[in-house]
């Protein structure tokens, strides 16, 4: 089969910052350490929002995705794309933020799952990812690549403002953002939840989500909820980990991106959580009281 028609681009990598004690994320777009890679034209896959591309760097193979649509039939504009990713990288480094406070609460609780700890049988990673932008230096003419979607002339349309919002510092002129992640191949993918659908699991794996999701409402004082929950294996054929990747999330102010709906988005999984055994265990609070009377351990004899 040859390969699909490609195009070599410049990108720049946006610096990511985690705060340790808080999980408060910021990306500093700069010029260091432009590196060149190999861009499809033409996109391979398709989201609700989002086009998917093969991308590959120093050999290594990535896919890129860029915004589509963002709910209306405009066509999204280069700040409202730049804006989105970034929105979506912000809520992947807080899910790692969580899941990092998560696991080590798991170790120092010793909570046990038939008779192990949960720790070991924890195999949730959130994707390893990076914001990047497609750019060139001042010197010279600048034509975004196809997989862009982007004409020269609507990069020259922006206004200065625009431009200057943009730019990486005053000798770089950067368009398209993209969100990259390491490519894991045709692996099998898990759905756990949906932007407002959360189901109860009795296996472990599902019970362990359904545990996670309990303890990060309650870690970022009820002010945010992950929903849209998804996983796939890891590119590394001899890693038992999943991969958690296309998070989104609920929180009070609804500006967390794409399908943030708010409170609403909060009420819809606090109605629906149903406690695993292992959210007693922790200690957590329970979310509500049970209409039946009867325990909120649904987790069953394989949880």
């Amino acid at each position: 089969t040859p390969a699909p028609p490609a195009t070599q681009v410049v990108f720049f990598f946006a610096k990511h910052s985690s705060d340790a004690k808080t999980g408060e994320q910021s990306f500093t777009w700069t010029a260091e350490n432009p590196v060149s890679g190999v861009l499809t034209d033409v996109s391979f896959n398709k989201g609700k929002s989002k086009l998917v591309f093969r991308l590959t760097i120093n050999g290594v193979a990535y896919i890129a995705k860029r915004c589509y649509s963002l709910g209306g039939e405009s066509k999204v504009s280069i700040l409202a794309n730049r804006d989105q990713l970034t929105k979506e990288g912000i809520t992947l480094g807080r899910t790692n933020f969580f899941l990092k406070n998560f696991k080590q609460e798991c170790d120092s609780e010793g909570i046990e799952i038939s008779g192990k700890l949960i720790l070991p049988l924890l195999a949730f990673d959130v994707t390893d990812f990076a914001l990047v932008r497609e750019g060139t230096v001042t010197t010279e003419s600048f034509i975004p690549s196809p997989a862009s979607g982007l004409a020269p002339s609507e990069y020259s349309d922006l206004l200065e403002a625009e431009k200057a919002e943009l730019a990486a510092d005053s000798n770089i002129l950067s368009s398209i953002t993209w969100l990259i992640e390491r490519q894991r191949g045709d692996v099998q993918l898990w759905k756990y939840s949906g932007t407002l659908d959360h189901p109860s699991y009795s296996d472990k794996q599902g019970a362990t989500i359904n545990l996670f999701q309990h303890y990060v409402y309650l870690f970022s004082r009820k002010t945010l909820v992950l929903a849209d929950i998804q996983a796939s294996e890891s590119h590394d054929k001899h890693s038992h980990t999943s991969i958690l990747f296309d998070l989104m999330s609920h929180t009070i102010n609804g500006e967390s991106g794409a399908g943030d709906h708010g409170e609403q988005g909060i009420k819809s999984f606090v109605d629906q959580h149903n406690c695993v055994q292992k959210c007693a265990q922790m200690g957590l609070e329970a979310l509500r009281e049970r209409e039946d009377g009867e325990s909120e351990d649904e987790e069953g004899t394989s949880g």
